[in-house]
């Protein structure tokens, strides 16, 4: 019990210190670009199924953390909301990639994948680094879980190091007696990657592993101790045979006693915890499951971060639920239907799903607002059009002003030839709608009634996006 109150402790103190993402606001999104593209919905109800998938896989938080932390709030490629964006980045790897084209069409996928994970790599691929060795452990909590989890005779284990084959690649991954991932090597080739020059090559001893931790190797690594020792005392840190634990060693001619044999059971036994660990892996993630192709050698780098990124979700939905986190409400509004990062428009954190609904009315009644301030019309106070006949008039204004201006540049076979809708206002018991013609510019935009358009779909499309119903 003891051991028990002295660990929740340090977990406590950990997450208050490492764990500040979970009492932040949602981010206000950075707008880079000023384009009135129309958000558009996924294909049939993806999303719905998408977010259906993550939470069973992770619960709120885990996902609260990829999109807030790691995804952030710029701007990505695709006409979608941003939050939507983020979560079908997710699902790419929980679902081993497979079928996005069901999602958005695979151009528009192939720029968001590109976007976050190879443009933003070098920052992306610190911050996960980061995260993933000091989020989760240190030297007084494994102690701590060894002491309480571990069995007797093996209580000074601290860390399992094994190593992990994904598709003609090979990693090594040290985990605690939490279950906890604390760290993960460079992928290599399998043809180049074997477990002892990996093992060197981690450089534990630089602040990856404390010398009052424990170290549970197999047997291909203990020929590689002594190599291990020497580096770390050339760089100033002192480990030694006790930092290490690993199967004894048959000697030639001779057999191993009942004892050492009991163990080598044991240990091996002990040490099959982190297989379990690569088995839910890949249960969480589809794309690190090993029954993928075989990946080109440039793919290796991203592959990598994206484990480690799996690691880190891991991390967090097994600390939740160990530990008892408490999900407060603004850690689930991302499975609300519609929700966006907060912009600069917004006046309202974004807490509760009816304070969600006010920030997207304030955000539209502004946006229409501006527009209204922008129309040109022939600089008239009466800026609503009473009638149809009045849209009529105004289309035809606009095409006698654009022909005297030569600003025509095409002869129309159908008069309401548009280019994209750009908003609404709803009068006199009825919804106009501002439209863009194709081949002028915003400065000739017009007013429309619902029965003046010829392309229904856009119509239709629009009118769904904006929840419009008649």
């Amino acid at each position: 019990m003891q051991y028990t109150e002295q660990l929740d402790t340090e977990v406590k103190n950990l997450v208050s210190t490492k764990w500040g993402f979970l009492g932040k606001p949602w981010p206000e999104i950075h707008h880079r670009f000023n384009h009135r593209t129309v958000i558009k919905d996924m294909k049939g109800n993806t999303i719905d199924e998408i977010k259906e998938v993550l939470l069973n896989r992770f619960g709120f938080i885990p996902v609260f953390y990829f999109l807030t932390v790691l995804y952030g709030n710029v701007e990505y490629p695709g006409p979608y909301r941003e939050i939507e964006k983020g979560l079908v980045l997710l699902y790419h790897m929980v679902s081993g990639g497979k079928d996005m084209h069901k999602v958005m069409p695979y151009a528009t996928f192939y720029d968001l994948y590109k976007r976050f994970w190879i443009t933003n790599y070098s920052e992306l691929n610190k911050k996960v680094k980061q995260d993933l060795n000091g989020m989760f452990s240190s030297p007084r909590i494994r102690i701590l879980a060894s002491l309480i989890n571990n069995p007797d005779g093996l209580k000074n284990v601290t860390l399992f190091i094994d190593g992990h084959d994904g598709p003609a690649v090979r990693t090594h991954v040290i985990q605690d007696m939490n279950e906890i991932i604390t760290h993960v090597s460079v992928f290599k080739k399998c043809a180049v990657g074997n477990d002892g020059t990996m093992f060197i090559q981690m450089k534990l001893y630089n602040k990856k592993i404390s010398e009052a931790d424990c170290l549970g190797i197999n047997g291909g690594y203990n020929l590689f101790i002594q190599k291990f020792k020497d580096n770390a005392t050339d760089a100033d840190y002192g480990f030694h045979d006790g930092n290490f634990l690993h199967p004894i060693r048959k000697e030639p001619g001779q057999k191993l006693t009942l004892n050492e044999t009991h163990f080598n059971n044991k240990f091996g036994s002990f040490r099959s915890s982190i297989e379990a660990q690569f088995s839910m892996l890949g249960s969480k993630f589809e794309r690190f499951n090993n029954n993928r192709a075989a990946l080109q050698i440039s793919d290796i780098k991203y592959y990598n971060i994206q484990f480690r990124v799996a690691c880190i979700l891991t991390n967090i939905w097994r600390f939740v639920d160990k530990y008892d986190i408490e999900v407060q409400p603004y850690h689930k509004l991302w499975y609300g239907k519609g929700f966006e990062f907060p912009s600069k428009k917004n006046k309202l954190d974004l807490v509760f799903s009816n304070e969600q609904k006010v920030n997207t009315e304030y955000n539209e009644m502004v946006e229409m607002q501006q527009k209204f301030l922008q129309l040109n019309m022939n600089q008239s106070i009466d800026m609503v059009i009473d009638s149809e006949e009045d849209a009529d008039d105004n289309l035809l204004k606009r095409r006698r002003k654009a022909t005297r201006g030569g600003q025509r540049n095409r002869q129309y076979d159908n008069s309401n030839e548009i280019e994209i809708i750009v908003g609404h206002v709803y009068t006199n018991n009825k919804y106009i709608f501002e439209v863009k013609w194709v081949g002028y510019d915003a400065m000739e935009n017009s007013w429309l009634a619902i029965d003046k358009f010829n392309d229904r779909e856009m119509l239709h499309e629009y009118m769904a996006t904006h929840d419009i119903q008649l």
